[in-house]
């Protein structure tokens, strides 16, 4: 009888362990299947040129201790990311230049590379002059001001020398993709960045801005991280007012990204949240910023597909042809 019980025992075990493996079989699937694998657009890519500094260097980054090695030269960032885009089904990037393009852009390289996936934008590190947006418009080679960022310069979007940008935005609808925090690694205003301030980051001084260019189309960049109430009462009050997760979905430990997107999701925001890596030198960078996004089980898959791509659809204006072709292409892809 005891040979017998101990049998039972061993057939239960064996059985529980069993099940067990199906259990995680079958959770392994239903994780791939809530894997979102259609088109994305990323609004917010990097090029470089042989002016940065950026070039081949390593970081190790503080906040989740991961490294990332950059690219060894321009001509390999540019197609280390455009295997990227091939490899997620990015099919639209906004692209911006490190230095100014009235000394010469290398966005213009990669539209040459990538014209039905590159979308031109302006520099981060200064104010380029009006007249040379102006022309470079007139010439289709500016489709988004993007990155603005003076505050590298200790320069508030208030200021009024901003202004006119938003004004010249304004004229000729070109979305603005706007940076507050986080800027560079922590500790900016200690090295390259010393105007940097957290204080000037804040969503709502946005507010006499938007209503004064009621017309203009924004989005925050960053989603302005860490102000997150401030972020939802200036979504809140101005419905015009997107924002992409550049950045903060790879350099924030996972759980800080994931508490701040599901409050912005959950106070109603999810279908003006845009899809960004900001990979800068680093292009591995964009395979955590696309997981940072897949891992969330808060997410349903419209609500990822929404911010991988639904959503900056809208907001840039593409057409339905485009749409439809963009979702052939990623469908092609996935074969």
């Amino acid at each position: 009888m005891d040979s017998f019980k101990i049998l039972c025992v061993i057939t239960v075990l064996l059985s529980a362990c069993q099940n067990t493996g199906d259990k995680t079989s079958v959770s392994d699937e239903e994780r791939m299947a809530d894997r979102y694998d259609g088109p994305i657009i990323d609004m917010h890519i990097h090029a470089v040129d042989d002016r940065s500094a950026q070039i081949g260097m390593e970081y190790n980054n503080p906040q989740t201790g991961q490294q990332f090695l950059g690219s060894k030269s321009p001509k390999e960032h540019i197609n280390e990311t455009l295997a990227k885009f091939k490899e997620h089904n990015i099919v639209k990037a906004v692209v911006s230049p490190e230095f100014s393009i009235e000394k010469g852009s290398p966005t213009e390289e990669w539209y040459n590379y990538a014209p039905e996936t590159v979308l031109m934008g302006v520099p981060w590190t200064e104010l380029v002059s009006l007249d040379t947006l102006r022309q470079k418009y007139a010439e289709g080679k500016l489709h988004v001001l993007a990155e603005m960022a003076p505050m590298y310069n200790g320069i508030l979007p208030t200021d009024e020398r901003v202004t006119p940008y938003f004004d010249l935005a304004e004229e000729l609808d070109l979305p603005v993709g706007y940076h507050l925090l986080p800027g560079g690694p922590p500790g900016a205003a200690y090295t390259f960045a010393p105007k940097l301030r957290a204080a000037q980051a804040k969503p709502l001084q946005f507010e006499e801005i938007l209503v004064s260019h009621p017309k203009m189309k924004i989005y925050i960049i960053h989603a302005g991280w860490p102000y997150l109430e401030d972020m939802k009462a200036l979504m809140y009050a101005h419905p015009q007012v997107y924002v992409d997760i550049g950045v903060i979905d790879w350099l924030l430990p996972r759980q800080e990204f994931h508490n701040y997107l599901k409050g912005l999701v959950d106070a109603g925001f999810g279908n003006r949240i845009m899809y960004g890596s900001d990979q800068m030198i680093w292009v591995d960078a964009i395979d955590d910023a696309i997981e940072s996004i897949n891992s969330a089980e808060f997410l349903t898959m419209e609500q990822k597909a929404g911010i991988f791509y639904n959503n900056a659809a809208r907001f840039l204006g593409l057409s339905e042809d485009e749409i439809m072709k963009h979702h052939e292409i990623a469908a092609h892809n996935n074969r």
